[in-house]
C-alpha cells in the first residue's frame, strides 16, 4: 500500500476543532505538522488519505483530569470520509453537537457516551449508515427522549445503548426500536422504563444481547420475551421484577450464555429444570425469592453432562438441599456463590476437582460435617468464605497444601479446630482473614508471622491465651481491620499497635489481659473509624493528641480498664464522634465543656470519680444513651436534658444531685407509646445495667431497653406526673433519695414497665390502684417509705408476693402483709372485692360503715345494711348523704 498524506482540507477542519478544545493534559499535542495521518487519535484510509477514524476517547476512565472540553466545531463535518467517530467521556459543550455531525454520511460508529449532556435531535437521522450508536448518559432530561422515532432510520444498526436516557413513555420508545430490524445490541441500563408495556407487539427475534437493568419495571416479566430465540445475554437485575421466572425464555433461547436476574422479587423452582442451563455460562440470582433444591444431578439438573458455567451466583434466596456430589460437571466453574440459603449437609468431596474455581462462597447456610482435605487442590483459589455455618472437624496444613493464590479466608462463626505445625509456612500470601469463633489456639498462631500482605485480621474469641509475640506490629503494619478480641492475650499493647498503622480503619482489642498505656500512634491512624480497647488492664492518661484529620472516627471505648486522670480537651477534635465509652476506671475531675459540643449518640461515663455537674449538653440533639452512674456529679439535674427526644437510656444513679426531677422528663419523644420504633444498632456496646436486684451486661439487646435510674441521689420533691407519659419504659429506679408525695395515680400508664423501684424515699398516701395494670410488672420495690393504705390487688401484681417489697411502711395492710385492713375484718370480707373494683364510690363508705358499726351497735344491723344497700346503688342519695 502506497502511504499519503492526509487531505489538506480535512487537516485545517481538524485544526479548527482543536482550536475550541481545552486539553489539560495535552493529549492533542501531536496535533501539529501536516502529517495529520499521524497524529494522536487519527487513521486515515491508506489508500485516499482520507481521515477515516477519529478516536479521542477519555483514556483515564472517565476521570475529569483528561477530559477534554470545549466545543464541537462544525468543521468536523469536512470530514466526509469519516466512518469511525468516539468522543466518549469528555466533557462537551454539546448544544451544537448535532448541527457538527450531520453531513458524516459514511459514518457506521458513533459514540458520544458520557462526552456530555443535552438533547438528542433528528438531526441524527442524516447518519443513515450507522451501525453503532452509543449514547448512554447523554440526555439530560425526560423531555430530550420523548421522541426517538429518528430512530427507525438507521436500518443497518446492529448496536444501540441509550442508557441513562429517561425513556418514559414505553410507546415513544419501544416502537421505533422495534422497527430496526438489524439491530443486535440493545441496552437500556436506567432508563426508568418503569412500564414494560406488556400490551405492545414486539419482534425483536434478531436481538442477541439485551440489556435492561436497573430500571423500576416493578411488574412481571412480559410475554414479548418470549420471543427472542438468538438471545445470548440477557441482563434484567435490579427491576423490582416480580412472580414466578418463566422458564420458556430459557427453552426458546438455546443460545443464551450469560442471564442475570438479581436483586428482584422473583420467584419459582427456577433450578428445577436447570437442563436448559446446559449453555450458559454466567448464571446470577442473588437476591431474590427462588426456592427448591440447589443444583441436583440426581435429579436431571445437570442431564446434558458437563456444565459450561463459569459464574454462578445464586446467593440471598431461599434454595435447600444438598450440595451435588458431582462437581466434577462443573469443571469450567470459576466463580461460586451459594451463601446466605438455607442449604444443608456436607460439603462434598468432589469440590476439590474444581480446578478453575476462583471465588468459593458458602457461608451464611445450615452446612454441617467437615471439610474435605482435596479443598487444598484449588490451586486457582483466591476467596474461600465458608463463615456461618455448622462445621465441625480439625483443619490441618493437607487442607491449604496448594492453595498458593488465597488471599481471602473467611470461617468465622464455625466450630472448627486449625491445627498446624509451629513451623508450618503457608503457600498463600493472605490478605483477609477471618477465624472468629474457630479455635485457632491456645498459641497464638506462628504461621502468620510469614504473611506480609495482610489488611484485615479477625480471630476474636479464638481461644488463644499467650503472650503477644514481638513481631506481630511488623505483620500488621498495613493492617485495615484488626479483631483480637475475647482472646486471654498477655503482653504490652505496643506490641500490637505499637507503631504508626496508616491504613487501620477499626481496632478490637477488647476482653483481653492487654497491659501498658494506650499507644499515642492511634493519633496518627487518620483514617481510623473504630476503636475498641475495652476489658483489659490498660493503665495511665488516656492520649492528649487526639486532632481534627481523624474525621472519620466515630466509636471510642476504653471502658473497664485502670485508666486515670483527666478527659482531654483533645478528645473534642473528633467532631464526627458517636460513642464514647469510658466507664468502670479510675477517671476524675471536671469534664472539659467542649464534650457537650460533640453530636454523640452513646456516652459511658459510668464507674469513674468524676466531679462537677452534669453536662448540659446544650448542642446535641443525637444522644440516645446517658450513664453517668457511679460517680460524684453535684447540683440539679440540668433542664436542657429534655431537649434530648432521642433518649431512652439514662442513668445518674450513685452520685450527689440535688434539686428536683424535672417537670420536661415527659419530652422524651422515643419513650412515648405512639413513638415509631427506630432500633439502631450499638455494635456490640456494653452497659452494666442494675435491675431487679441484679446488675448485668447488655450488649446487643441494648438497643431495645428504655431505662430512667436516678437512685442514690438526694433527689426531692416530688414525682412529676409526666414521667407516666414515657409508656415504654421497661425501668424506672428512683430509690434512695428523698422524694414526696404520692405516686403518681396514673402510674399504671407505663404498661411495659418490669421494675419499678421507689424505696427508701419519703413518699406517703396510698398505692394507686392503677398500678395493678402494670402486666409485665416482675420486680417491685417500695420499702421504707411513709405509704398506707389497703396494697392493690389483681393481674401481675397479685403474682409479687414478698413482703419485703412493702416493709418499713407501717400504714400499709393487706396481702401479701399479714396485717389486715380494717375494712377487711371478719364480718365484711364479703364485700372486698367489690369495694377494690370501685374505690372511688365506695372506700370512703367503707369507713363510714365501720364507724356505725361501732356505735350503734348489732341491734342495727339489718336496718343499717338496707340503708346502705340504697346509699350503694343510688349515687347522688350516696354524695349527698356524705357531704
Amino acid at each position: 500500500l502506497t502511504n499519503v498524506s492526509c487531505i489538506g482540507t480535512e487537516r485545517e477542519a481538524l485544526l479548527k476543532f482543536k482550536q475550541d478544545l481545552t486539553d489539560p493534559l495535552r493529549r492533542l499535542g501531536s496535533w501539529t505538522g501536516k502529517g495529520c495521518c499521524e497524529w494522536e487519535g487519527i487513521q486515515c484510509n491508506k489508500k485516499t488519505g482520507h481521515v477515516s477514524k477519529l478516536n479521542l476517547r477519555n483514556p483515564c476512565d472517565g476521570l475529569e483530569s483528561c477530559s477534554l472540553g470545549g466545543k464541537i466545531h462544525p468543521a468536523l463535518n469536512e470530514l466526509k470520509f469519516l466512518k469511525y467517530l468516539d468522543l466518549s467521556f469528555n466533557d462537551f459543550v454539546t448544544h451544537q453537537t448535532q448541527k457538527s455531525l450531520t453531513s458524516l454520511h459514511k459514518l457506521e460508529y458513533l459514540n458520544l457516551s458520557f462526552a456530555g449532556y443535552g438533547h438528542i435531535s433528528n438531526q441524527l437521522s442524516n447518519l443513515s449508515n450507522l451501525r453503532y450508536l452509543d449514547l448512554s448518559g447523554w440526555m439530560e432530561s425526560p423531555s430530550s427522549a420523548k421522541n426517538l422515532r429518528w430512530l427507525s432510520t438507521f436500518s443497518n444498526l446492529k448496536y444501540l445503548d441509550l442508557s441513562y436516557a429517561s425513556l418514559v413513555n414505553p410507546k415513544e420508545w419501544l416502537s421505533p426500536i422495534n422497527m430496526l430490524s438489524s439491530l443486535e445490541f440493545l441496552i437500556l441500563t436506567g432508563c426508568d422504563l418503569e412500564d414494560a408495556s406488556a400490551s405492545l407487539p414486539v419482534n425483536f427475534s434478531s436481538l442477541r444481547f439485551l440489556d435492561l437493568s436497573q430500571n423500576s419495571m416493578s411488574s412481571s416479566i412480559p410475554p414479548w420475551f418470549q420471543n427472542f430465540s438468538k438471545l445470548e445475554h440477557l441482563d434484567l437485575s435490579e427491576n423490582d421484577l416480580q412472580g414466578i421466572f418463566p422458564t420458556i425464555i430459557l427453552e426458546n433461547s438455546q443460545w443464551l450464555k450469560f442471564l442475570d436476574v438479581s436483586s428482584n422479587r422473583m420467584e419459582g423452582e427456577l433450578l428445577k429444570n436447570s437442563s436448559s442451563f446446559c449453555n450458559l455460562q454466567v448464571l446470577s440470582l442473588r437476591s431474590n425469592k427462588f426456592s427448591g433444591r440447589i443444583f441436583n444431578a440426581h435429579n436431571g439438573a445437570l442431564n446434558s453432562g458437563r456444565s459450561n458455567l463459569k459464574t454462578v451466583d445464586v446467593s440471598d434466596n431461599n434454595f435447600s438441599g444438598h450440595l451435588p456430589d458431582q462437581f466434577e460437571n462443573f469443571k469450567d466453574l470459576v466463580f461460586l456463590d451459594l451463601s446466605q440459603n438455607s442449604i444443608s449437609g456436607p460439603i462434598s468431596a468432589t469440590l476439590g476437582q474444581l480446578s478453575s474455581l476462583r471465588i468459593l462462597n458458602l457461608s451464611f447456610n445450615n452446612l454441617s460435617g467437615k471439610i474435605p482435605e482435596n479443598i487444598g487442590l484449588l490451586s486457582n483459589l483466591e476467596v474461600m468464605d465458608i463463615g456461618n455455618n455448622q462445621l465441625d472437624g480439625i483443619l490441618t496444613q493437607i487442607h491449604f497444601a496448594n492453595l498458593t493464590n488465597l488471599i481471602v479466608l473467611n470461617m468465622y462463626s464455625n466450630k472448627l479446630v486449625i491445627n498446624v505445625g509451629t513451623s508450618w509456612v503457608p503457600p498463600f500470601q493472605i490478605q483477609d482473614i477471618l477465624m472468629s469463633s474457630c479455635k485457632v489456639g491456645p498459641k497464638f498462631p506462628n504461621w502468620l508471622r510469614t504473611q506480609k500482605k495482610v489488611l484485615v485480621l479477625d480471630m476474636s474469641n479464638a481461644s488463644i491465651s499467650d503472650e503477644v509475640p514481638h513481631w506481630l506490629s511488623n505483620v500488621l503494619s498495613s493492617i485495615e481491620e484488626l479483631d483480637l478480641s475475647g482472646n486471654m492475650l498477655r503482653g504490652n499493647i505496643s506490641r500490637i499497635i505499637g507503631k504508626k498503622m496508616p491504613l487501620l480503619t477499626q481496632v478490637s482489642l477488647s476482653g483481653n489481659n492487654l497491659s501498658g498505656k494506650i499507644p499515642n500512634s492511634l493519633c496518627m491512624s487518620d483514617e481510623l473509624s473504630f476503636l475498641d480497647l475495652s476489658k483489659n488492664q490498660l493503665f495511665g492518661r488516656l492520649p492528649q493528641c487526639w486532632r481534627k484529620s481523624q474525621a472519620f472516627l466515630e466509636w471510642i471505648s476504653l471502658g473497664d480498664n485502670k485508666l486515670n486522670g483527666q478527659i482531654p480537651s483533645s478528645l473534642c477534635h473528633l467532631e464526627k464522634l458517636k460513642v464514647l465509652g469510658l466507664h468502670k476506671n479510675g477517671l476524675n475531675g471536671v469534664l472539659p465543656k467542649c464534650l457537650q459540643q460533640l453530636d454523640l449518640e452513646i456516652l459511658d461515663l459510668s464507674d469513674n470519680q468524676f466531679t462537677g455537674r452534669v453536662p448540659l449538653f446544650n448542642n446535641t440533639r443525637s444522644l440516645e444513651i446517658i450513664d453517668l452512674g457511679r460517680n460524684y456529679f453535684t447540683g440539679d439535674i440540668p433542664l436542657q436534658l429534655c431537649h434530648l427526644a432521642k433518649l431512652q437510656y439514662l442513668s445518674l444513679n450513685h452520685n450527689n444531685l440535688s434539686g428536683c426531677i424535672p417537670h420536661c422528663f415527659n419530652k422524651f419523644s422515643r419513650m412515648w407509646e405512639n413513638s415509631t420504633l427506630y432500633f439502631r444498632s450499638t455494635g456490640g456496646f456494653p452497659i452494666m445495667f442494675n435491675t431487679k436486684g441484679t446488675t448485668r451486661e447488655l450488649t446487643s439487646t441494648l438497643p431495645y431497653l428504655f431505662s430512667i435510674d436516678l437512685s442514690s441521689n438526694r433527689l426531692d420533691g416530688q414525682i412529676p406526673e409526666g414521667l407516666t407519659w414515657l409508656a415504654r419504659l421497661q425501668n424506672l429506679n428512683l430509690s434512695q433519695n428523698r422524694l414526696v408525695g404520692k405516686i403518681p395515680l396514673d402510674i399504671g400508664n407505663l404498661k411495659y414497665l418490669e421494675s419499678l423501684d421507689l424505696s427508701n424515699n419519703k413518699l406517703s398516701d396510698e398505692i394507686p390502684s392503677s398500678i395493678s395494670n402494670l402486666h409485665f410488672l416482675s420486680c417491685l420495690d417500695l420499702s421504707n417509705n411513709n405509704l398506707s393504705g389497703p396494697i392493690p390487688l389483681g393481674n401481675q401484681l397479685s403474682t409479687l408476693n414478698d413482703q419485703s417489697i412493702y416493709r418499713g411502711n407501717n400504714g400499709l395492710c393487706g396481702p401479701p402483709l399479714l396485717k389486715v385492713c380494717p375494712r377487711d375484718e371478719p364480718n365484711d370480707m364479703g364485700k372486698r372485692d367489690d369495694q377494690n373494683s370501685s374505690k372511688d364510690e365506695s372506700n370512703e363508705g367503707d369507713s363510714i360503715i365501720i364507724w356505725f358499726y361501732s356505735g350503734l351497735g348489732p341491734g342495727f344491723a339489718v336496718t343499717f345494711m338496707g340503708f346502705c344497700a340504697i346509699l350503694h346503688f343510688k349515687k347522688s342519695w350516696r354524695i349527698s348523704y356524705f357531704r
